[in-house]
């Protein structure tokens, strides 16, 4: 699905990666670990084409759907926190939009000259959006807010209204609801309460597509991703496993090393 091959990036004069590669398949679900600073968040912004690299390639399947959550939120105003989400729901959403702007088209008096044409763009329209299962996005997005922590009472309040932390979990609502292929989550659990952790985690097992995502919680990343993916001194190294496999994996390596060194 995903594939970077014998990438470089440079930051300044900081090198991030030297000839790194790694892969993620279909329904994998990747812990991607490192130092602070180690450009976590700048793989994330390669395969999303934020950023591009120095040299060699990054390989996306054609067609493939990709969500990121990032500490990044932009700005967010003018709707309600549930049209908030709504609106960022990749496709379904554009089409949404699209419907509704086509029911408005066939009420107006003015455009009756066009109306075969307007009633044939909206059959197809509704086809599609019925497709994407968007007669329920409503009732999803509510569903999503309501796992991270948001009362019905603020659900139909003004986004404008909540906290960059509140803004966070909107940001984050979108995405999930977005249903995509893979999902990239840098550091999602940095403004969910307990509750809130309890009820990503069990939504992200759940999820059928693949999964990369970083974050400083070591048991929820434990709990929840089947394969490592280290950044460590430039270079990218898979381990096969949860946290706690990747860290004993790590130590053996870390031993080994040192006996060649010694010896």
């Amino acid at each position: 699905m995903i594939r970077l091959d014998s990438v470089s990036k440079q930051h300044g004069k900081q090198i991030l990666f030297l000839d790194a590669s790694m892969s993620v398949f279909k329904g994998e679900k990747i812990g991607l670990v490192g130092p602070n600073g180690s450009g976590k968040s700048t793989i994330f912004r390669l395969i999303v084409k934020e950023e591009q690299p120095d040299s060699g390639q990054v390989n996306i399947d054609r067609g493939l759907t990709i969500g990121y959550f990032s500490q990044d939120v932009g700005e967010m105003a003018g709707r309600s926190v549930v049209e908030e989400t709504m609106a960022g729901a990749g496709e379904v959403a554009e089409v949404g939009q699209k419907v509704h702007e086509l029911e408005q088209a066939m009420a107006d008096p003015s455009r009756a000259d066009e109306l075969d044409e307007i009633i044939e763009a909206f059959g197809e329209a509704q086809a599609r959006f019925d497709e994407l299962g968007g007669y329920a996005l409503e009732s999803r997005a509510r569903e999503i807010l309501a796992g991270l922590g948001f009362g019905p009472e603020v659900v139909d309040g003004d986004v404008a209204k909540l906290s960059g932390g509140w803004k966070m979990r909107v940001a984050l609502a979108r995405i999930l609801l977005m249903a995509p292929d893979v999902l990239l989550l840098d550091e999602p659990t940095n403004h969910l309460d307990i509750e809130s952790i309890i009820w990503l985690e069990r939504f992200l097992r759940d999820f059928s597509g693949a999964l990369v995502i970083t974050s400083h919680d070591r048991e929820f990343l434990n709990r929840l991703v089947t394969k490592i993916v280290e950044i460590d001194g430039g270079e990218l190294t898979t381990f096969s496993g949860n946290y706690d496999f990747y860290e004993k994996q790590r130590e053996i390596f870390a031993q080994q090393h040192e006996a060649q060194y010694a010896r």
